[in-house]
């Protein structure tokens, strides 16, 4: 394994109202209750193989609340609660006894807030936004079974969307892009950005379909192999390298 095995754990991640385009009426309100589930088959080597034998389970509720407050503003706020468990035959890497007794652990993760301003409205529409996430404790970071990365962030971004009526007025398309400057771990940069295409269809009045791409790069962070001292790998799944594309 002189290639490095890269030991990540995968969380419930998600950016707390996802920034669209188009704010809803002003005295629009809704609440989101969102059910995840991650199987994790193993740990990635830096070659691109599969290490196996290494299994975990990361389970999350997001609550979510989200009114606008004018036909322009609006502003979301939500909370996951994460369950995680090391079910993986062999030890796991930590050695930590919440991983090795294959329990549950649980709890609250990081409280989400997001404000939103339409700048242009119409079949053509721009909305700048602005976030927050906050570690709601000081919970573990470091092992299999954990509730996240417990970091502080601040995410500034832009979205745009088009209505195609040239197509079918039922028919739009997003983009969004997003940069978060995440709190620095030894002193280590890991900020990213994040951009995403959503094209969508209206079904009916209340049924619509989506689909998403979307594509993340690291500002910094450290490869699998470039950990070097025990102080480092105690923070791996802070300062690890994380670029990414999801389809969806």
């Amino acid at each position: 394994m002189s290639s490095g095995v890269v030991i990540a754990a995968a969380f419930f991640t998600t950016t707390v109202a996802l920034a669209q385009a188009w704010v809803p009426p002003a005295g629009t309100g809704a609440i989101s209750v969102v059910y995840q589930t991650i199987e994790n088959t193993g740990h990635r080597l830096t070659d691109g193989s599969l290490l196996e034998g290494y299994d975990s389970l990361s389970r999350g509720i997001l609550f979510e609340l989200d009114y606008a407050f004018t036909d322009r503003f609006s502003v979301s706020a939500g909370v996951p609660y994460i369950f995680a468990k090391y079910l993986g035959p062999e030890p796991s890497f930590s050695g930590l006894p919440l991983d090795e007794c294959r329990c549950w652990n649980h709890g609250w993760q990081d409280f989400g807030a997001t404000a939103r301003y339409n700048v242009v409205s119409g079949p053509f529409a721009v909305t700048p936004f602005v976030s927050i996430g906050i570690p709601t404790h000081d919970y573990n970071y470091f092992g299999e079974a954990v509730l996240g990365r417990n970091l502080t962030e601040l995410r500034v971004g832009l979205a745009a969307g088009q209505r195609l009526d040239m197509i079918s007025p039922r028919f739009s398309v997003q983009q969004r892009y997003t940069y978060a400057f995440v709190e620095r771990v030894l002193g280590l940069p890991n900020n990213r950005s994040n951009f995403s295409i959503e094209p969508a269809f209206l079904i009916g009045r209340k049924l619509f379909t989506r689909a998403i791409l979307a594509w993340q790069r690291t500002h910094g962070g450290l490869r699998g192999t470039d950990f070097e001292t025990a102080e480092q790998f105690e923070q791996f799944d802070r300062l690890v390298r994380d670029n990414n594309f999801q389809a969806g």
